[in-house]
This record gives C-alpha cells, structure tokens and sequence, in this order.
C-alpha cells in the first residue's frame, strides 16, 4: 500500500531536524521517520525503533538504496502521507532520485543562526550524540568549544552550497518546495503552513515535539574564546548571531 502524499525534508546538520520529524510525526495522519539513510544506521520513526518496522538490514538497503525507498513508500502503517528526513552529504543516488521525483513533496529546514548551526554540530561530534528524547540522556557538565573563524566560515560556505544546489535543482525542474526555519517550527502558524503543504488536516491539538534541546541559548556556555569572535565579527551579520540569546 503507499501512501497519499510522499514527502522529503532536507536539511544541514544541526538544523532542528529532529524536531521537526517529531512535530510532523505526532499528526495522526503522518509517519515521518528520521534518517532512513545515515551510514550509521536505519533511524525510523519513534515508535517503530522497537524492531515492529522492519524494511531490511543496512546491507540490504546500502546493495539495493531505491529498493529499500521503495519500501519506505510501500508502508505507510496506516498513515496517508509518509517521508522522512535526508542531511546534507547522505546517499548521494538517493538524493538525485528524490531531487528528480517530482511526486516527492519537499520541505527545505534551515537555521537562521549560523553559528548555533556550527556550535551544535562540533558539539554533537565531540559528544556523539546526535539525538537527545529525555533529559536523563543529557550529559552532565557543558562542552566548551574554540571555534577558529575560518572553519566557521568554509561550514557556513558548505551549507550555503548544499542549500542553493537543491533550489537550482528544483527551480530548474519547476518543482514547489516550503521552506522553513528551525527558528519558526514551534509556532501553531508554522505547524498550519507544513500540514497543509503536506496535504493534511491541521489539527485542533499543536503538534507535539519529542526531542530535548542539548545546547544553551546564550553561545557564552560553549565558547571558549567568545570575545575574540567578538572582535572577528565586529561589522558583520554573524555578530548579531553570536549575541542570540533566544533562539
């Protein structure tokens, strides 16, 4: 059986993707799994982690990548519209599929805050962990980072790229795509604009989240040399982002 309505988010790292998989899940009328294709694992949607949604081992879906989507379209358990969520540099065969199906539906999340974005990423590879569902998992104590300027620089050069190559891609093909913003998907009016991208119902109830945040808003928890990125950015737009202490 396949589903309604099929549907990709692609996303940077560190983006609140998690979140928004959570969000969108929590609709009756959507599955939304996490990343099908991570070379690390097959991170299907909470509530099948258990073992109850099986659609192959990661030998079988790294021999046959288009099989296994297939799968995923092919059980919806109920739902009728189902998708899950790519990060940038995963399969690249299965992205070029996605990217040319024009029946996938696709939501573009970004973060406003390129700096968090960075922050977030460094974190979570000095940590390794990349999804946090309870507050118990939290690790005691907070990382505190050295960001080197260029570094930051080439990632926000990497994001901007990955970025743009899927709107020319889709823009060239004459696709619609949504865009949202890990700054805005808490919002009811958010939630309105996706499921009805999505072709579902907007519910009485918000949809619910079920991810923890790992990180502090203010940056000054994390990073080690904060009043040198002070003077580094001083006439830029990413002075504003390092003075974010909301989002």
């Amino acid at each position: 059986m396949s589903p309604g309505t099929r549907f990709v988010i692609l996303a940077a790292p560190r983006t609140g993707s998690n979140l928004l998989c959570t969000l969108l899940n929590s609709h009756p009328e959507v599955l939304c799994h996490h990343e099908l294709f991570n070379p690390n694992g097959i991170f299907y949607a909470l509530e099948y982690r258990d073992g109850s949604l099986d659609l192959g081992d990661m030998e079988a879906r790294d021999r046959e990548p288009l099989a296994f989507l297939q799968r995923v379209w092919e059980h919806p358990q109920g739902a009728s519209c189902v998708g899950f969520k790519m990060t940038r540099g995963q399969h690249a065969a299965v992205m070029q599929s996605l990217i040319e199906d024009a029946g996938v539906l696709k939501i573009l999340l970004y973060r406003r805050n390129r700096l968090k974005t960075f922050i977030s990423e460094e974190l979570a590879k000095q940590t390794d962990r990349w999804e946090v569902y309870s507050k118990a998992e939290l690790a005691a104590g907070t990382p505190r980072l050295h960001v080197d300027v260029e570094a930051f620089r080439a990632h926000c050069e990497l994001n901007e790229s990955y970025y743009h190559g899927i709107e020319n891609a889709l823009h060239a093909s004459g696709q619609p795509w949504i865009e949202t913003a890990y700054e805005d998907i808490l919002g009811e009016h958010e939630h309105v604009r996706l499921l009805e991208f999505l072709g579902v119902e907007a519910t009485d109830t918000r949809l619910r989240q079920a991810s923890v945040k790992q990180s502090d808003r203010d940056l000054r928890t994390h990073i080690e040399n904060f009043r040198e990125l002070e003077r580094a950015f001083e006439g830029s737009g990413y002075l504003a982002e390092l003075y974010d202490f909301e989002n």
